[in-house]
């Protein structure tokens, strides 16, 4: 019996007590590997293999009596051995973890004083810090310079924007956004380039991102306010009703809606062609001010919602460097709590920067 359990200890004799103090932890712990070899084993059962193996078990347990109980001794050992084999990671990663245990943080008065005291002192260099390594970040590791594509074709652009697409859509979710895009853009006067760079900006380039505050949704991201006095089917359209899009996956709803907001930005701007991208963004939450020169402040105001909502257009700015190029930076110590036009147009270029670059190494 000793052997056959596989367990180490000494009988002291084969009394009921004896058995019972003795054998009943080995067969709990039998028990315990089949229902946790079972878990194991059923867990895989959604995949092709996993209904394979389900399939062969359950045709061996109709068998003949002989080879069933010889099936079912085989499956008892198996699983028995797994739960040696579970049992023996479970003392690999206990030993590993003691080994590392010194190596980790002890919760002692002393320490947590000294993690306070550093800590205050991150924080008071928290902004120092952060513009630091923004400085790094865009400096070396995501390069982007004005005018860093500009001899790459539209055609080329609109195809590299479409690809990003494909990673958020299935295929025909993807040829949608696609026709429907470039049927837009004709009504308005615009570029299916132009959108996407805009759609790019705001929402990724998914359409049915939802921000994480609730305050905006959708391929061109309405918000509540965007969306008065904008009708569709008759009735006037509801922020629910982009949200229902979103959560619905309902890719024509979305774009239907999308169209008509793009369409009454246009008559609402005098009918001026959008096809200037930043023309086109700024009919999104400010057409008055398309057209006007690039230093003009869109929203400013720290306790502004119009700016505190839009407050990443902030900050930019470009800086010449010694080979004469143009980089295009971001950093909080530039936020000085008014967006302008140019910093909008900074903004998209450098998206559009970091997005191009991952399919032209340039």
């Amino acid at each position: 019996m000793n052997f056959l359990l596989g367990a180490h200890f000494t009988y002291p004799g084969l009394t009921d007590l004896g058995l019972k103090k003795y054998l009943m932890p080995e067969f709990k712990k039998i028990s315990t590997a089949i229902v946790v070899s079972l878990l194991f084993f059923l867990g895989g059962c959604r995949s092709e293999s996993g209904r394979t193996v389900f399939d062969v078990v359950q045709v061996m347990l109709q068998q003949d009596a002989g080879l069933r109980w010889v099936f079912c001794v085989g499956l008892v050992i198996f699983f028995w051995q797994v739960f040696k084999l579970i049992g023996g990671f479970r003392r690999a990663l206990w030993w590993i973890f003691r080994q590392f245990k010194p190596l980790f943080f002890k919760w002692r008065l002393r320490n947590l004083i000294i993690a306070a005291g550093l800590g205050t002192l991150i924080f008071s260099m928290s902004g120092l810090i952060n513009d630091l390594l923004q400085e790094v970040e865009q400096r070396y590791f995501t390069p982007v310079w004005l005018g860093q594509f500009k001899d790459v074709n539209e055609e080329h652009l609109v195809a590299i924007y479409e690809s990003e697409l494909a990673k958020k859509l299935d295929s025909y979710e993807l040829e949608v956004v696609k026709r429907r895009t470039r049927e837009t853009a004709e009504k308005i006067h615009s570029t299916p380039l132009a959108i996407y760079e805009c759609a790019y900006l705001e929402c990724g380039l998914n359409p049915f991102t939802v921000r994480k505050d609730g305050v905006a949704a959708g391929w061109i991201q309405f918000t509540r306010v965007g969306l008065g006095g904008i009708k569709y089917e008759g009735q006037a359209v509801s922020f629910d009703q982009v949200l229902y899009a979103c959560r619905q996956r309902n890719i024509n709803l979305m774009m239907d809606l999308s169209e008509i907001y793009l369409l009454d930005k246009f008559q609402r701007a005098g009918k001026i062609p959008l096809n200037n991208t930043v023309d086109l963004y700024l009919s999104l939450f400010a057409p008055v001010h398309i057209g006007a020169p690039h230093e003009k402040v869109i929203y400013q105001g720290y306790d502004n919602p119009s700016y505190y909502l839009n407050k990443g257009l902030d900050g930019w700015y470009v800086q010449d460097n010694d080979a004469g190029k143009r980089q295009i930076f971001r950093k909080s110590k530039a936020c000085d709590g008014a967006i302008t036009i140019w910093e909008i147009f900074l903004a998209l270029e450098a998206k559009k920067g970091q997005l191009v670059s991952r399919y032209l190494d340039r």
